[in-house]
């Protein structure tokens, strides 16, 4: 079966929908309601993204030994997966969800089904001898969960697990309290004994093993809108381009235009997962960036005899077991354990674990939460109003920052996520058996952060500090403010906005960052043949700049300096730089150090002189650049784009992989095109989708960094690249 430019009507059981592709390749369903609906996004689904969402599953159920092949690398994967407990906790899930979620879900699962019954499976699972099972409400549930972890509370997660290691590597301590200022104030003495005392597994997503690149991870993003007081049509202008791993193939986002006999949706869906979640219906426009908030906390857990201490006394540990079938190999079983706080960080094992402190990682969406996630997903298809929506989106349980706009005029932010109820920041352990240590509770998603049409005319989020006064804090790492700050400035420039202002600042290549630290070191840089390139780039990380590489060489050598060779060693942060996400992530805290000369104890830094530190640096980069072999931006700065299944495996000329793709942008840029080392493999947060709408029309312009199909050898797998490189875009329309 394909699905083409030809209308063809399907039916499945009472239901009928007309299908075809539009002249870019995107699948229009036009059918009655939004069950129907669902059940037909269902088939498409299995028809163009089976791979991916599949992949998913086993991914989330810790089969991968089991079903597709058995070595060490998977099993690494499916002791991780098993332990998080994704589609353990999901199936357990099922019975909370609403009744009117349940029917919605329910018809994607028959969609999904029907395909599956009916048609060929894909070939990279014949290699296997997979043959996918039915998909089941569980299974949308449980990736939702890994959704909400990989990537996304994981990375706050990170930052905790580092700040752990610093402590037991014995670290200026003060330096290390006012790098995180002021989340470790509250950080005492009995506390850091224990954490040194602490035995540390560190059992993180093996990222660089094969498989994983098919979960997305969605931690970074822009979204605005422009009320119509700016616009230069007096109408709303809706805006968002979600930045995550692009360096994968096939594109993450599933773009479906879907039609009933009352509403319309187009934007992006989730394979695995029914409904729309970023773009516009008939009467809003919907979109969200990750939001940071801090949902993972690790205690510090004393083991005994196989009970755990509490302020009451010991109690007996939770255990669960598993037992991984593995191809051709004995079954791997082990125990987990828990505590009421969390799962113990151990290595995985079937006999009693050795007495001593551990770490008990606590996650708030861990047993609960992606229920209520699925609920928000199918109301959100029925809002018509942006606070309606805002509302609806407030019990989402992942972490979001989401913009809301309908075609009254109307824009509301509203932070989403499971916030813990806790008597501190949140970025450091405690000792699980103190008293007020764990959490009161999970905070009502009333007490979330929300902005109503807001006097400036426009609403902007880029994973910055949306934390309000007389709300509890909820972000205490986030990312910095330059994007942000930078489309806000483009934004202010003028009341007459138009689609054409949209696209200008979804290219904008200019970097606030670069602006701010050269201004501080412009006494430094002198006026020799080398710092020319400096002092005349114009701040801009496009393709052709060597600017760019020169402030790169420079920023990276500051960091090293200051953090590396005076705080935790050169080795430890050139690994933080070269193989963690953690400075990608969370540069700013070290940029606030570096720019501001009022922060807190930033003369801890620098023995008393940041002069002599900024020049010492300076000199040193600027003598050593080799103009004779100085690369452009895109010379350095790129990246190949490989098959989720082969992973780079097969020869060029089959077709799977792309590339290499420059990527114009960095870190702190609009286009925020990062490329760096997570785990041993590259990666990268880009503009995975880009999406502009007028909301007084049934159109938008968008275009994805891939295409619509997970099969390489039909005509949809690459389509919209070029245009995603190149700063273009496609327009979406209705198609009776």
């Amino acid at each position: 079966m394909k699905l083409t430019k030809d209308k063809q009507t399907f039916t499945l059981g009472s239901d009928k929908a007309d299908i075809f592709r539009d002249e870019n390749g995107v699948v229009h369903i036009n059918t009655t309601d939004t069950i129907a609906l669902a059940r037909f996004t269902g088939f498409v689904h299995a028809h163009d993204r089976q791979l991916q969402m599949m992949l998913a599953r086993l991914i989330s159920q810790g089969r991968l030994s089991e079903c597709l092949k058995s070595n060490e690398e998977t099993l690494a994967i499916d002791v991780f997966m098993r332990e998080m407990a994704f589609s353990y906790e999901a199936e357990k899930e099922v019975r909370y969800i609403s009744e009117a979620a349940r029917s919605f879900n329910e018809a994607y699962c028959k969609g999904v089904n029907e395909y599956l019954r009916t048609q060929k499976g894909v070939f990279e699972f014949k290699l296997t001898g997979y043959k996918p099972e039915p998909w089941e409400i569980k299974d949308t549930l449980a990736t939702i969960k890994l959704m909400s972890y990989i990537g996304l509370a994981q990375s706050q997660g990170e930052v905790e697990k580092f700040i752990i290691q610093c402590i037991k590597n014995q670290v200026d301590l003060e330096k290390l309290k006012s790098l995180f200022s002021p989340h470790l104030d509250a950080l005492d003495e009995d506390t850091i004994e224990l954490v040194k005392r602490t035995k540390l597994h560190q059992q993180t997503v093996p990222e660089h093993l094969p498989f994983l690149k098919s979960i997305p991870k969605l931690l970074a993003s822009n979204n605005w809108s422009i009320a119509p007081s700016k616009s230069k049509t007096n109408t709303v202008l809706h805006c968002c381009d979600p930045h995550l791993e692009i360096n994968r193939l096939p594109a993450i986002w599933c773009e479906i235009v879907g039609k009933t006999d009352s509403n319309y949706y187009m934007g992006i869906t989730m394979p695995g997962v029914p409904g729309w979640i970023m773009g516009k219906n008939k009467d809003i426009g919907f979109g969200f960036t990750y939001g940071f908030m801090d949902m993972i906390d690790f205690f510090v857990e004393e083991i005994k005899d196989g009970k755990y201490r509490t302020e009451a006394g010991w109690v007996e540990l939770t255990e669960r077991t598993e037992s991984i079938k593995r191809k051709k190999k004995d079954d791997f079983k082990f125990k987990y354990l828990e505590t009421q706080h969390g799962v113990i960080e151990c290595p995985p094992a079937n006999e009693i674990v050795e007495d001593g402190l551990y770490l008990a990682r606590a996650w708030s969406g861990h047993k609960n939460g992606a229920a209520k996630s699925l609920d928000s997903i199918y109301e959100l298809h029925q809002a018509d109003t942006a606070s309606r929506a805002a509302d609806i989106a407030s019990k989402v349980t992942i972490s979001c920052n989401w913009i809301m706009s309908d075609n009254k005029g109307n824009l509301v932010y509203q932070q989403s996520g499971i916030l813990p109820d806790r008597n501190h920041s949140g970025l450091h352990p405690l000792p699980a058996w103190r008293p007020g240590a764990f959490w009161n509770g999970i905070h009502d998603p009333k007490m979330h952060s929300r902005t109503e049409n807001p006097p400036e005319g426009f609403l902007v989020t880029a994973n910055n500090d949306l934390n309000q006064e007389g709300k509890p804090l909820s972000i205490n790492m986030p990312m910095g403010p330059y994007r942000s700050e930078r489309i806000t400035t483009l934004l202010s420039n003028t009341d007459s906005l138009d689609i054409e202002d949209m696209i200008v600042i979804q290219s904008d290549l200019y970097s606030n960052q670069a602006e701010q630290l050269l201004e501080k070191l412009a006494p430094f840089i002198q006026n020799s043949g080398n710092a020319e390139i400096l002092n005349k780039w114009d701040r801009c990380y496009d393709k052709n700049s060597y600017g760019a590489v020169v402030f790169e060489k420079l920023y990276r050598e500051l960091l090293i300096e200051i953090f590396g060779r005076n705080f935790i060693g050169e080795d430890l942060f050139n690994n933080l730089l070269d193989d963690t996400p953690v400075i990608v992530d969370f540069y700013h805290n070290f940029d606030k150090i570096l720019i501001n000369e009022e922060y807190r104890h930033s003369e801890l830094w620098f023995n008393g002189s940041r002069d002599a530190v900024f020049k010492k640096v300076v000199d040193k980069v600027i003598d050593n650049l080799d103009l004779s072999n100085l690369k452009m931006w895109k010379e350095v700065h790129n990246v190949k784009l490989t098959n989720i299944f082969f992973d780079g495996k097969l020869p060029n000329f089959l077709g799977f992989d792309y590339g290499p793709v420059y990527i114009q942008g960095s870190r702190a840029t609009v286009v925020q095109g990062a490329v760096y080392q997570a785990h041993g493999r590259t990666t990268t947060f880009c503009p995975s989708w880009r999406f502009i709408a007028d909301l007084s029309k049934d159109s938008a312009l968008t275009v994805l960094a891939g295409g619509p199909s997970d099969r390489r050898y039909g005509p949809h797998y690459l389509n919209d690249l070029e245009k995603w490189i190149n700063f273009e875009y496609k327009e979406l329309n209705l198609i009776d």
